[in-house]
């Protein structure tokens, strides 16, 4: 199932409106050279696309903007969130803040899925499921993983409130019966980890630690990666998150911490940012919302570079498969791919040059 991008913020790929300079009506560039990259082209000779207020008149004045919307496939990702009563305090930081963290938790996840819900399927597993060390299976998935699921994560949160122990294990077990109860999705499947305490439901604590990272295993087994996040200070126990965390085969770039450490609501919502845009494999399709006035006067940048149009698919863009889909090739496609770009846009009027 393909996904459309409907906010750039998160994504490794940032696809903006572009406000685009129309057809002019004399059409073509000052120099008639016809390659775009004449004075009045609104391309300058480094090979950057200029502000668009820049160019002359040759380049048009229309600002109407095309949309480009990122068509890639949307990996899963199942919340395992930790609801035991310690979530119901607040984060211990001076000065106090007296929010509850349940409360940061349910709002950062809710902009996360309302953000994203189109490129990532989402789903949310609690521990406990009662009020104590209780994890009924398959019960602890409140939301099946799919795609658009951000009202159905919202109506989770209106619905349950923080209470109990800390069975992190038993929260991770479910997830990996929810995962074996649905088809393996190519795109990637993942396991996001949240708990603001130490798992607390068995015979000890070393036991309990042992148990959590070796359900993290047992999800890395079966194909599922686990992203760990540590929340709100306190109580969280370093060793058992860092080990879930190389468990899990995603920990964080430069740990230790291996993990995610999030101790406000800023850090809470840059982590899930974080984490969210490493699991989108940008595609190298991207949907027009209107076609040009000439699809033929057009020019396409990767980061404010400019793109050549390759009509024989070998290392450039053209429209493919339809008129209203650009697809990049080659190393500009290996670019995009590889999170490397930051920037995609469109811009009718001002011409670029074609290789083949």
């Amino acid at each position: 199932m393909r996904a459309w991008s409907k906010l750039a913020l998160l994504l490794v790929v940032l696809v903006p409106a572009v406000a685009a300079c129309g057809p002019s009506p004399q059409g073509g560039d000052d120099d008639g050279t016809g390659d775009g990259g004449g004075s009045g082209s609104g391309i300058d000779a480094s090979g950057d696309l200029t502000d668009a207020d820049d160019t002359d008149s040759s380049c048009g004045a229309q600002n109407t903007p095309i949309m480009v919307e990122n068509l890639g496939d949307p990996p899963d990702l199942l919340i395992v969130l930790d609801r035991s009563g310690s979530m119901s305090s607040p984060i211990p930081t001076f000065p106090p803040n007296f929010t509850p963290k349940w409360n940061i938790m349910r709002d950062a996840l809710n902009a996360l899925a309302a953000d994203l819900e189109d490129n990532i399927r989402f789903g949310l597993a609690e521990f406990p499921t009662n009020d104590d060390c209780a994890v009924s299976n398959p019960g602890a998935v409140r939301v099946p993983i799919d795609i658009n699921q951000a009202p159905e994560i919202m109506s989770y949160f209106t619905s349950r409130s923080p209470n109990g122990n800390t069975p992190a294990h038993l929260g991770l077990q479910a997830a990996r019966s929810h995962y074996q109860g649905i088809t393996a999705n190519p795109a990637g499947r993942y396991v996001l980890f949240a708990t603001d305490g130490e798992p607390n439901c068995s015979t000890d604590a070393a036991t309990a630690a042992t148990q959590t990272v070796a359900a993290v295993t047992a999800l890395a087994n079966a194909g599922i990666k686990t992203y760990v996040i540590g929340f709100g200070g306190g109580f969280v126990d370093d060793s058992v998150l860092n080990n879930s965390a190389i468990a899990g085969q995603v920990p964080r770039p430069g740990g230790p911490p291996h993990y995610y450490a999030a101790n406000s609501p800023q850090q809470l919502a840059t982590v899930l940012d974080q984490i969210a845009g490493g699991i989108i494999v940008p595609s190298c399709s991207y949907a027009l919302a209107s076609l040009p006035p000439n699809p033929n006067d057009v020019t396409v940048t990767l980061d404010g570079q400019i793109v050549p149009r390759s009509t024989q698919h070998t290392n450039g863009w053209d429209y493919h498969p339809d008129a209203m889909t650009i697809t990049f090739f080659g190393t500009y496609c290996q670019q995009i791919t590889s999170g490397a770009i930051a920037n995609v846009s469109f811009v009718y009027g001002c011409p670029g040059p074609v290789i083949d």
